[in-house]
């Protein structure tokens, strides 16, 4: 019988460097304009948003029942998206 692959990325060590890491370059976006920026901002907040009233908006429990793993990769993205709508913020503000 075939092994089942299962298609996924592993959580990145970026996410968790200690101190003393080697790091490796990453290929970058080019910079937005500000008109850009602002635009990717908003679309990045409401993300944001989104994500964290399924965690903890409504208030039903399912953040605490979804296990620790899931817990985790929720955080991970809030923090993505709080990281980059931080740079947004200050692209958009060049103009």
């Amino acid at each position: 019988m075939a092994e089942r692959i299962m298609a996924g990325r592993p959580t990145p060590k970026s996410s968790r460097r200690r101190s003393g890491s080697s790091t490796t370059t990453k290929p970058t976006a080019p910079t937005p304009t500000p008109d850009e920026a602002r635009e990717l901002l908003e679309i990045k907040l409401a993300q944001l948003n989104s994500l964290l009233w399924c965690c903890y908006g409504d208030g039903n429990g399912w953040f605490e029942e979804a296990g620790e793993k899931h817990r985790d990769n929720m955080l991970w993205i809030a923090s993505d998206l709080a990281r980059e709508a931080e740079m947004l913020l200050e692209v958009s503000g060049r103009g």
